[in-house]
Formats: C-alpha cells, sequence, structure tokens
C-alpha cells in the first residue's frame, strides 16, 4: 500500500477486514509530513498510529478503547495511539484516519486526536468511574474497615460490612451498627439517602460516623481511593476474594485505578454520634406519624449537619478510631 499527501490512500471496510484475516501484523505509512505509520495486529484487534513525538502528549485515559505512550525507537522519540478495534475493525481505522486528517491539515497531535475522538466519541466510549459521591463514600468505609482488620481480624471486619451488600447500615458490629458519612465540606455536613438510613434496627445501637475529608495536594499524608484499597487488600488473607468482589460491586474496577488522581487527607479525627430519639433524623417511623398517605412517599434525601451536636463515645472496634467525647 502507498500513499502521499496529495493523494491519500482509503481503506474500504472489506479491505480492512481482509487485513485482520490475515493473521499477522501489517504494518504501512498513511501520511509523509509528518510522518504517520499504521500498524494492524489481528491477534490483539488492534490498531496502532505511531508518529514522530512533538508538542504534548493527547488525554485519552478517560476513554475505554484508547491507550497512548512515548516510545524510542533509536534515537526517535514516538507518540503511539493504540485503538482496541474489538468487533469494530473497521471503525477503529476511521478513527485513526480522522486522527490522520487533521494532522494533514497541520494540527498538533493532541488537537487531532481530541478532535477525532470528539467525532467518534460513540466508538471510545467513556470509561466509567464511581461519582465524586460515591467515590468519597467508598474511602470513608474503607478507612472503618481497614481500622477494624487491623483491630480485630479480616473475617471478622469483613463479616462486619454491609455496605457492599445494600443493608440499611455500613457496618454491623457485634456491639452495634455503624453508619459511615464522609464529606469534604468544612462543616460536618451528611447527605443521608433514605428514611431508613438512620432508623435503628430493632435491639441494635445505632451511629452515625462522621469522617471529614480535605483535597491533600502533594502532601506526604495523602492517599487516593486506589491507595487505600491496595492497603486494606494488603491486610488480608483468607477474604481478598471477597473484598474484591464486593468492591466490583460498588462499581470499581481495578484498570480505571487511573481515573482516580485526586489525593485526599483527613480534615479532622472522626466521630461518632449516637442516633438516638434526640438524633435529627428523618426515619420510616417519625415520617409515618406526620406525613398523610405515607405509602405515597417513594424515597426521602435529606442531608444534616451534626457539627454542633455532642459526639459519643462508641465501642470496640471503632473506639480508637473516633475521637473521645471531652
Amino acid at each position: 500500500m502507498t500513499t502521499s499527501d496529495e493523494h491519500p490512500t482509503h481503506l474500504d471496510p472489506r479491505t480492512v477486514e481482509d487485513y485482520f484475516r490475515l493473521g499477522v501484523k501489517t504494518a504501512f505509512p498513511l501520511l509523509q509530513s509528518p510522518f504517520v505509520r499504521m500498524q494492524i495486529d489481528p491477534s490483539r484487534n488492534e490498531i496502532e498510529l505511531m508518529t514522530p513525538a512533538e508538542g504534548p502528549d493527547p488525554e485519552v485515559t478517560a476513554f475505554e478503547r484508547l491507550s497512548f505512550a512515548r516510545v524510542s525507537q533509536g534515537e526517535q522519540e514516538w507518540f503511539r495511539l493504540t485503538v482496541d478495534a474489538r468487533d469494530m475493525h473497521y471503525e477503529g481505522y476511521v478513527l485513526i484516519e480522522s486522527v490522520v486528517d487533521q494532522l494533514r491539515a497541520g494540527a498538533s497531535f493532541r488537537h487531532s486526536v481530541s478532535e477525532a475522538v470528539f467525532a467518534l466519541k460513540d466508538l471510545v466510549a467513556s470509561r466509567r468511574r464511581l461519582t465524586e459521591e460515591k467515590e468519597l463514600g467508598l474511602i470513608g468505609e474503607l478507612l472503618v474497615l481497614r481500622h477494624a482488620v487491623e483491630a480485630t481480624d479480616e473475617t471478622a471486619a469483613i463479616g462486619s460490612w454491609m455496605g457492599p451488600l445494600a443493608e440499611e447500615h455500613d457496618f454491623a458490629f457485634i456491639d452495634f451498627d455503624a453508619e459511615v458519612k464522609t464529606t469534604k465540606s468544612e462543616s460536618r455536613t451528611h447527605l443521608i439517602g433514605s428514611d431508613t438510613q438512620l432508623e435503628p434496627s430493632p435491639g441494635r445501637p445505632l451511629h452515625l460516623v462522621s469522617i471529614q475529608v480535605t483535597r491533600a495536594g502533594n502532601a506526604d499524608t495523602g492517599f487516593t481511593l486506589p491507595d487505600l484499597i491496595g492497603e486494606v487488600r494488603s491486610l488480608l488473607n483468607q477474604t481478598l476474594r471477597t473484598f474484591d468482589a464486593a468492591l466490583e460491586g460498588l462499581g470499581w474496577h481495578p484498570e480505571d485505578a487511573d481515573l482516580y488522581k485526586v489525593a485526599y487527607s483527613l480534615r479532622s479525627t472522626p466521630r461518632a454520634y449516637f442516633v438516638d430519639d434526640e438524633f435529627p433524623a428523618i426515619t420510616s417511623a417519625r415520617l409515618d406519624k406526620v406525613v398523610p398517605r405515607r405509602p405515597h412517599v417513594s424515597s426521602v434525601t435529606y442531608r444534616v449537619n451534626v457539627t454542633d451536636l455532642d459526639h459519643s463515645s462508641v465501642d470496640f472496634p471503632l473506639a480508637d478510631f473516633c475521637e473521645a467525647p471531652a
């Protein structure tokens, strides 16, 4: 296959499929200035674009079917863009061709990739990461879980973690239940997602565990969600599979770890608040008493600020995790 900048060669769908059916890697130039080489790798169902590295790197980490690297060959440094073309060989080629069209028009590599991705966004569907709210919620639960594993043992700690099971409360320890809430705000203001979240189970004391975090920047004390997951995994042996399955059920995928770049640190020592009759909770039982035709209210979400409330002591294994009352 030959090409020139004036008369670029375009592959039709049948030709692209023929290259994949060959079963061996095939490489050929698509552009001379700047030089661009394309390689089709049938064994990996990938199409690769190589061009001399010039200018800033493109940003493709948020996309499921794209990967990027700078590679050195001899004295030359190259940009390498790889498209996962499984089940869409021709569409993958069209994306590469779109990048080349932008380069031919004089655009930078970063801009060329950006424009091609925008035009073909359905092909490179965004990788799904947890929302910030869910990320913070998981961070809080993992902080508690890590402490519980270290204070007791992994079997008891993992067995007490109810969050992945969509139970009413996040933890069910031997002597009490705990609902863990994590916030970035300067006040201890927490989102409560239902009218049962702060409703104690019969015969079970319930504590709201309030955790405040802040962005850590480059501070040594900072940790990301992947950092925290790695720390907990390092403490586990017998329950490692259970832990990994629980994370998957919550929407965590190890291959997406690079999407979680923000590091956090504790803004304050966590506090526990005993959820008793005086606690400002909207519960199903309370709503039943004041809301007419209560069954027609299908969901309740509210925020509670516990900053000025008296925090309480809490039993093992969280006694030394939470700040003791004065």
